[in-house]
């Protein structure tokens, strides 16, 4: 059983709980976006860049999910930028890339 306290008293159950669902779905994207994607802040408070800088973390979210063949995480992410920052090698990058190819199978 779940209870959730709300003051919309003209609203179902059901839609209570959908919305809830749906609330809860954002939240989740938003840890993933802030925590793997290292978008804990915003780089511009106008909001074309705020698009901007969401639309680059969703592009390189698929691009690390098109390239390891699995869901995006923060090692990932984290690998990825230090070898664009010069502080590892390609070697390594593709290393833990492959580490990501065998733990799949």
């Amino acid at each position: 059983m779940l209870r959730i306290a709300t003051n919309l008293l003209d609203v179902p159950a059901e839609v209570i709980a959908d919305i809830y669902r749906h609330r809860w779905t954002i939240e989740l994207f938003f840890r993933f976006f802030k925590h793997v994607l290292g978008c804990r802040h915003l780089l511009s408070t106008h909001p074309k860049g705020i698009e901007i800088q969401a639309y680059c973390a969703i592009i390189a979210c698929l691009l690390i999910s098109l390239w390891t063949g699995r869901k995006p995480t923060l090692r990932s992410y984290e690998m990825i930028c230090l070898y664009f920052a010069g502080w590892a090698s390609l070697e390594e990058l593709l290393d833990h890339i492959s580490k990501l190819k065998s733990e799949e199978t």
